[in-house]
């Protein structure tokens, strides 16, 4: 019993010291511009205690990467069980802006850290983006006749506009509900035209 005590308070821990460092960052601090006494700090904990859960502010920021991929992965795999790939479309986008809206710290994060100045933390947020591009292109309902290389793309294309329009969708003001609505219809005809032309290509080259 104790032991478990123990590990779910090494967890919430671990959970405090993420929160923290995103609210230290806010909308525009980067990662680099932290140290690791004031993340301890933030979170109530003396600085030695940061070393039981991280190594550093690299694995710390490793560790935020881990917990949103997995979490969004969870999300949009749910939605696109709903239905029709256009119904589909619409609901998961839906869930994913709904996402972005309640953790905008944590996606202000990746906008930031995905071209900043450490390696791994970019190169990871590349490698998650990659395995949702790989978990969409599995189950995408597209015509049997359409080659998975060409799904492959168009996946990536989906997630890497997706992401990008999240920037665009934390730039408008939360009380905003008119210009949010906006933005997800734009990125749903964004992603519908990837789907259409990709179709009107492949039938195109198959007639040559």
């Amino acid at each position: 019993m104790k032991l478990n005590q123990r590990y779910l308070q090494k967890l919430k821990t671990r959970s405090t010291l993420i929160h923290s460092a995103l609210k230290l960052m806010g909308e525009e601090k980067g990662l680099g511009e932290l140290s690791l006494r004031e993340v301890a700090g933030e979170s109530g904990i003396v600085p030695a205690a940061f070393y039981r859960h991280f190594k550093n502010m690299e694995e710390l920021g490793l560790a935020v990467v881990d917990d949103m991929s997995g979490k969004l992965r969870t999300i949009l795999r749910e939605a696109r069980k709903s239905g029709a790939y256009r119904a589909a479309l619409k609901e998961s986008l839906h869930l994913y802006f709904e996402y972005v809206n309640k953790n905008r710290l944590l996606f202000r994060f990746l906008s930031r850290e995905a071209t900043g100045g450490n390696k791994r933390i970019r190169l990871a947020i590349r490698k998650e983006m990659s395995f949702i591009a790989t978990e969409l292109a599995g189950d995408m309902r597209m015509p049997k006749w359409i080659p998975m290389g060409d799904i492959e793309f168009v996946s990536e294309m989906i997630v890497s506009n997706s992401f990008h329009m999240a920037g665009e969708y934390l730039d408008v003001d939360l009380s905003d509900h008119r210009e949010h609505q906006k933005i997800e219809i734009k990125t749903v005809k964004q992603l519908r035209l990837i789907f259409v032309g990709t179709i009107r290509a492949r039938r195109k080259r198959m007639k040559k």
